[in-house]
């Protein structure tokens, strides 16, 4: 597994958790653990999202930090090229 496969396996499964702990905050609002451990992984989502995007360039359309040139179309999706 390259580099990417790495980074992109590992963005989903955060992703993917964030989901579940979201549906289980849904029926558990209270549950301090659990909304402790949404926050983390946002952090980590967001952090992995960073690294991502700075290497390989943006997950999504408006994830461009570029002011001069729309770089979402430079690059290959983040679903091509795994």
């Amino acid at each position: 597994m390259n580099g990417k496969e790495q980074l992109t396996k590992e963005l989903q499964e955060v992703d993917f958790a964030l989901v579940e702990l979201g549906l289980y905050l849904d029926s558990h609002p209270d549950c301090t653990k659990a909304l402790a451990m949404y926050r983390e992984l946002q952090e980590k989502s967001a952090a992995l999202s960073a690294e991502y995007e700075q290497q390989f360039g943006p997950l999504v359309a408006g994830g461009s930090g570029n002011v001069d040139y729309w770089d979402w179309v430079a690059t290959p999706f983040p679903w091509e090229n795994c």
